[in-house]
């Protein structure tokens, strides 16, 4: 699992998009 801040996270599909501490996409 990535650590970082969850932009958004679709619980269907099971993704999501999330901002790494280090500031990288």
């Amino acid at each position: 699992m990535e650590h970082g801040t969850v932009k958004w996270f679709n619980a269907e599909k099971g993704y999501g998009f999330i901002t790494r501490e280090d500031g990288s996409d």
